[in-house]
């Protein structure tokens, strides 16, 4: 077993810096919005109890989003770096921590595969490195920067699979055909597999995630259609479509919808 074989499947259908960016500004607000408490605790948890996290230690959030983690976080590091690629997402992370009076946090736009690890000074720099639900690990060179960065554990953790019933509503009844697959889990199979060629043996847990997340009418049609032309080419009639659908399911303005996910937890200590 070689590199080869699982670079190929890595390098297949990977966004632009451009097309991502753009991607998560557009989704900043909802995913501002959809957050849980009680998700961040039980990961952070998770985190003290495996002593990937100590007090005092320095930890970096890539991919830190509308910076729920990173500030859950920082109660108990030293000083935390989070970074993200949509400056829309920073925007809310920094009013977030500011709430929280979360002030050992730096928050640097900077998308992940841009990042030099030795010009930053960032080699084995922090004690704990997590990329948690962030699409940034997605070669087997952004893995081996996030390994690069830390001088303890690292952790890694996305969807093995996902369900969001208004939206396979809408690929069934609105436009007449089954919902796309998506390759969930892809970046933390290809992981594991490139740290076991590495002789790192990284533990996997599996977590089951359900919420209802409500959106206004306007919101909610954004959302659909942004999330579904990331599947295919969507024409004009596809979005009157969506639109009809969600205005007939709405109530008083409102959009509610279910969110089933199966997430895997990835972790390891490097050597």
């Amino acid at each position: 077993m070689n590199f080869d074989y699982f670079d190929k499947l890595w390098n297949s259908n990977v966004s632009s810096v451009e097309e991502s960016r753009n991607h998560w500004d557009f989704r900043a607000k909802d995913f501002n919005s959809n957050k849980s408490e009680k998700n961040v605790k039980q990961v952070v948890s998770f985190f003290l109890e495996k002593g990937m996290l100590h007090e005092g230690c320095d930890a970096i959030d890539i991919g830190c989003g509308a910076g729920k983690y990173a500030i859950e976080l920082s109660q108990i590091a030293s000083n935390v770096t989070a970074l993200d690629i949509s400056p829309k997402m920073l925007e809310y992370a920094k009013e977030n921590a500011e709430k929280e009076g979360a002030v050992n946090i730096k928050f640097l736009e900077m998308p992940w595969e841009e990042v030099n690890v030795d010009e930053l000074g960032w080699n084995k720099k922090f004690d704990f490195a997590a990329a948690i639900m962030s699409p940034a690990i997605n070669s087997r060179e952004s893995l081996e920067k996030l390994m690069k960065v830390s001088k303890g554990y690292c952790f890694m953790s996305g969807h093995l699979d996902r369900h969001e019933k208004v939206m396979e509503d809408i690929e069934r009844i609105a436009l007449n055909r089954e919902p796309s697959n998506i390759e969930y889990g892809k970046n933390i199979y290809l992981s594991f597999n490139t740290l076991w060629i590495y002789g790192i043996h990284a533990e996997i847990t599996y977590h089951n995630m359900d919420r209802e997340i409500t959106r206004t009418l306007e919101d909610a049609f954004n959302y659909y259609c942004a999330q579904l032309q990331r599947k295919s080419e969507f024409s004009d009639s596809k979005k009157e479509a969506v639109k009809k659908y969600l205005e007939e399911i709405s109530e008083e303005g409102f959009v509610k919808d279910t969110f089933k996910s199966k997430n895997i937890w990835m972790y390891w200590k490097n050597p």
